[in-house]
C-alpha cells in the first residue's frame, strides 16, 4: 500500500512538473504554443479566408456575396486574434516580429486596427467591383503596410 501510494506521488509530481515546464514554453512563446504559436495559427486562417476573396476579384471563382461575407468575418475574427497574441516577451523564440512592434505598440495596434476596419468593409462589398476595392485596401493599407514596417524578410 505504501508502494503504491509513492508511485502515485511520484507520478502526480512528475505530471505536475512536465505542466509547468510546457507553460513555461507556452509564456515564452516556445514551440508547445503560446502567442507566437497563436499568432502563426491566426495569420494562416486570415490567409485562408483572404485567398478565396482575391480568387473571386481575379475570376478564379464565382462572386458569391454569402462567401463574401462569412470569409470577411473570419478574417476580422483571425486578424483580432493575432493582434490580441503580441504580448510583451513574445519576441523571443521563432518569429518574424520586428522588435519596433513593441518599441512603437500604439503605432502597431492602430495598423492592426486599420487592417481590421478594411476586413469590416469586405462584409459589405455586394459587388465584385466592391469586393475588389475593399481587397486591395485591406491588401495594400492593411497587410502590406503592417508587414513593411513590423515583419523580418523570410531568410533565405
Amino acid at each position: 500500500m505504501k508502494k503504491r501510494l509513492a508511485v502515485a506521488a511520484f507520478a502526480t509530481g512528475m505530471v505536475a512538473m512536465a505542466g509547468m515546464v510546457m507553460a513555461s514554453g507556452m509564456m515564452k512563446g516556445g514551440a508547445e504554443g503560446g502567442p507566437i504559436a497563436e499568432r502563426k495559427m491566426a495569420m494562416k486562417e486570415a490567409k485562408k479566408n483572404f485567398k478565396p476573396l482575391v480568387g473571386m476579384v481575379k475570376g478564379e471563382m464565382a462572386f458569391d456575396a454569402a462567401a463574401v461575407k462569412a470569409h470577411a468575418k473570419a478574417l476580422m475574427a483571425a486578424l483580432e486574434k493575432a493582434k490580441a497574441n503580441f504580448p510583451e516577451g513574445s519576441d523571443k523564440g521563432e518569429t518574424r516580429a520586428k522588435p519596433e512592434i513593441w518599441l512603437m505598440k500604439d503605432e502597431f495596434n492602430a495598423l492592426f486596427d486599420k487592417a481590421i476596419t478594411l476586413a469590416g468593409k469586405i462584409e459589405g462589398a455586394d459587388t465584385k467591383e466592391k469586393l475588389a476595392k475593399a481587397v486591395m485596401a485591406l491588401g495594400n493599407d492593411g497587410c502590406k503596410a503592417c508587414h513593411k514596417e513590423y515583419r523580418l524578410p523570410k531568410k533565405m
